[in-house]
């Protein structure tokens, strides 16, 4: 077997393989994953429908677009919860059993190892996403979503997933221990998902007064791949997130604003000291109010790219770097000095 088949398929991956699919946990995990995603789609249907008048205007591309968005959003949600838990304990658990010794002693170089059991781990997860392929389907019955949106969505799910298995295969390799593991592995997420749109909440973008359209949010929450969802599933620019600013009156006061969906502002009036005194609406307070004009980002250092781009980019660095890291500290292999002059003297 040359080095390019053993890259792609070894003997970790195949014996993986044969024991996660061959317990009853794997069809019991892939069972209710799916029956998780249809509950909430029959929930969200059934909610949509109650409230069509009020709401959504009885349209079925509004149906599709609400449905598509809470699926994609509640399955990224799912692969949080389950990627770190099949990879945290890749390497950890070998060490805990004694059994990481026999995997060192073999011909497999230590990158061979560690390629293998994230293989083997994230093709669990490509096939979860492929058996929510059908509920997926159901959405374009109602309209409102292109394929191109779906292709999108999940590519950015894929790609956060895969990033979310190489965090936990680096938390392996780093704890001796599968409980600390795990726990950095869910933290490091946690972190992905919600710390970097937390940061674009506390730390926003501040809007120009002079501006003619909204800033992009702070790039560092480019690294969640919850937002890029958003923007995929609903089409509509980013105008809500991560975007705010003062602007003083010149006159002792001010309107502090931030964007709204829509492109519209919402302000509430300041004193003196910037202090909010009540609630307002948007007033013709400013010449050139800014306003969305697309849903790519407008500035920064992925101007021109659409959110999941940059989101791909980024996760894609953040993938290979944790890799780096897991190759670096994993113990390199060993072979017996003995079975190298035994293989000397053969090829002589």
């Amino acid at each position: 077997m040359n080095r390019v088949a053993i890259a792609v398929w070894n003997p970790i991956v195949a014996k993986e393989y044969r024991s996660r699919m061959r317990t009853w946990r794997s069809p019991v995990a892939m069972t209710v994953y799916i029956l998780l995603l249809g509950g909430l789609g029959w929930a969200i249907f059934s909610a949509m429908a109650a409230s069509a008048r009020s709401v959504f205007n009885g349209s079925p591309a509004n149906y599709g677009q609400a449905l598509f968005l809470y699926l994609v959003l509640f399955q990224m949600v799912l692969l949080a919860f389950i990627t770190p838990a099949l990879t945290a304990g890749a390497i950890s658990s070998e060490r805990e059993h004694q059994t990481i010794d026999l995997l060192f002693v073999t011909k497999l170089p230590s990158f061979s190892i560690l390629w293998g059991k994230l293989l083997a781990s994230m093709s669990f997860v490509l096939l979860l996403l492929l058996l929510s392929v059908p509920l997926f389907s159901l959405v374009f019955l109602f309209g409102g979503i292109e394929l191109d949106q779906v292709l999108a969505a999940f590519l950015v799910t894929a790609v956060a997933a895969l990033t979310l298995g190489v965090i936990g295969i680096a938390c392996s390799t780093a704890f001796r221990r599968t409980l600390p593991a795990t726990v950095a592995a869910y933290g490091a997420s946690f972190i992905l998902l919600a710390g970097s749109l937390l940061y674009g909440l506390l730390f926003p973008t501040a809007i120009d007064p002079n501006a003619t359209a909204a800033p992009a949010p702070p790039a560092v929450s480019y690294i969640s791949p919850l937002l890029p969802l958003v923007t995929i599933g609903t089409s509509q620019p980013v105008t809500w997130y991560g975007i705010g600013s003062g602007f003083s009156s010149g006159a002792g006061g001010g309107m502090m604003c931030s964007g709204t969906p829509g492109g519209a502002q919402s302000c509430v009036p300041l004193n003196a000291n910037g202090v909010a005194i009540g609630k307002g609406v948007a007033t013709p307070f400013y010449r050139n109010p800014p306003q969305a004009t697309g849903t790519v980002i407008p500035s920064g250092l992925f101007a021109g790219w659409q959110y999941w781009q940059a989101t791909v980019t980024l996760q894609l660095l953040i993938s290979l770097a944790a890799l780096v890291l897991s190759a670096i500290l994993i113990p390199p292999t060993r072979h017996l000095p003995w079975a190298r002059r035994t293989r000397a003297a053969r090829s002589a």
